[in-house]
């Protein structure tokens, strides 16, 4: 509490000061907060899009999860990649406000802890950065998430991978050239008798990273990869 008085609680959306005592973010924040909402894609977790009518899609899947086969088994997560979203996560991965980490932990587990907890994980394993980035940046975002989780649900976390390649920010690539890219730039230690894992990660875009990281995995002896993702961009026809 004392911290509390000396480094006063910021919101991670806007940035403003919290009353004392209070977490999370400011009330109008969080409406500006996108949650995801069932239903979503059976493959990667994105909330499924709503045609002219408002009614949602009869697909189970969306439309990236149709036209591409996946390697993981299912995925969870927190937020629509709104404008709200996109000013946490750029605090969190491009201005040291790791303090963002743990907001993001804690409403996942609010909201989706139960849902976790039932798929059994052996572990949460963090998407890694290339050691370069990580000398960069001073962290790795995906292990904080990872770490705010595994306090809040008592799942451990393990760092089966590792980041052999740089990739260039991939943010104007499309899912073809971001797949090439990725494709050779993880390893997984032995992971044999690892029944099933959580792979944690800050934003999930075309899911070219998470089909690297899982297909990793799994060649490393893992059975089976969930994701759990903060940010999720939106799904579209």
């Amino acid at each position: 509490m004392i911290l509390d008085l000396i480094y006063p609680r910021r919101c991670p959306v806007c940035g403003g000061v919290l009353p004392f005592g209070e977490s999370g973010a400011c009330p109008d924040c969080v409406e500006a907060l996108s949650f995801v909402r069932q239903p979503t894609c059976l493959g990667c977790g994105k909330e499924l899009f709503r045609d002219g009518s408002g009614r949602f899609s009869e697909e189970e899947y969306c439309p990236d999860c149709l036209r591409r086969r996946r390697s993981f088994s299912g995925g969870i997560a927190l937020l629509n990649y709104n404008d709200a979203a996109r000013k946490v996560m750029a605090g969190l991965k491009y201005k040291n406000c790791r303090e963002h980490a743990d907001f993001l932990a804690e409403e996942m587990a609010k909201r989706h802890g139960r849902q976790i907890l039932r798929l059994g994980a052996d572990a949460l394993v963090p998407v890694p950065v290339h050691r370069k980035r990580r000398r960069e940046r001073g962290y790795n975002q995906a292990e904080l998430l990872a770490g705010g989780l595994s306090r809040r649900l008592s799942i451990p976390v393990k760092k089966l991978l590792v980041r052999v390649e740089y990739t260039e920010a991939q943010k104007k690539l499309g899912y073809e050239a971001r797949q090439r890219n990725e494709e050779r730039a993880f390893r997984a230690f032995h992971a044999t008798g690892i029944r099933r894992v959580l792979l944690v990660d800050d934003i999930y875009t075309t899911g070219a990273t998470a089909e690297a990281c899982t297909k990793a995995l799994l060649a490393a002896g893992v059975g089976q990869v969930f994701l759990v993702n903060m940010a999720v961009g939106i799904s579209r026809r």
